[in-house]
């Protein structure tokens, strides 16, 4: 083969070689999401201390390269997510409050929220109600202390204020809400409720709503 027949070969061989590199190539937010699942169901069910770079590798199928190019170590990765999943949880939570004028109707959206994520995406819920984060972010507030909770005890003053809730101390009135809320989805989670909660919310919206109005 001369020179020019090579060059031709060649020329012809690089789209395709470009080409089987594309398809091989993971997108970064992909594989960001990927790991943020992996990374975070490991944590709910071994705890931050027991789970490996090595173990999120082979749970996520992202390379141990990728995981220190995106994250820089395991702490930082554990951080990003807290970050990431108080965040998501609120967002999703102040879309839902579109329209939602009465107080009974905001603080149901909460429940709402909550139990669809039980049972749409458990891990997601059980990263809120049993990770232990102080682990690893002694620095950071219990989630309770968090954007969507601060939201929730506003909601509950200002229904204080209009009559619509039993006067009170607000944050004890908010626990006492929640904790009606939130136990179902413990719960269910750990196979005590067999029934999906989404079947449940008006029975289990009235009993906290009935613990705490005027």
């Amino acid at each position: 083969m001369n020179r020019e027949t090579s060059n031709l070969y060649l020329n012809k061989l690089k789209p395709a070689v470009n080409n089987e590199k594309k398809k091989r190539t993971i997108d970064p937010e992909d594989k960001a999401r990927r790991i943020f699942t992996s990374a975070r169901k490991l944590f709910v069910e071994k705890g931050y201390h027991r789970v490996s770079i090595p173990d999120i590798v082979r749970h996520s199928g992202v390379s141990t390269g990728a995981i220190y190019n995106l994250f820089g170590s395991k702490e930082n990765l554990a951080r990003v997510l807290h970050k990431k999943t108080l965040g998501d949880f609120h967002e999703m939570f102040l879309q839902r409050l579109q329209n939602r004028e009465t107080t009974f109707a905001k603080l149901r959206t909460f429940a709402e929220l909550i139990y669809e994520l039980t049972e749409e995406d458990p891990a997601m819920m059980e990263y809120l109600l049993f990770m232990k984060h102080v682990e690893f972010m002694e620095d950071v507030p219990p989630i309770c202390f968090s954007e969507p909770f601060q939201v929730l005890r506003r909601f509950i003053a200002e229904g204080m204020e209009q009559g619509e809730i039993k006067p009170g101390d607000t944050f004890l009135t908010a626990v006492s809400f929640t904790g009606a809320i939130l136990r179902p989805a413990q719960l269910r989670i750990q196979c005590v409720l067999m029934e999906p909660l989404t079947a449940l919310t008006d029975q289990l919206m009235a009993n906290a709503w009935a613990a705490i109005k005027a």
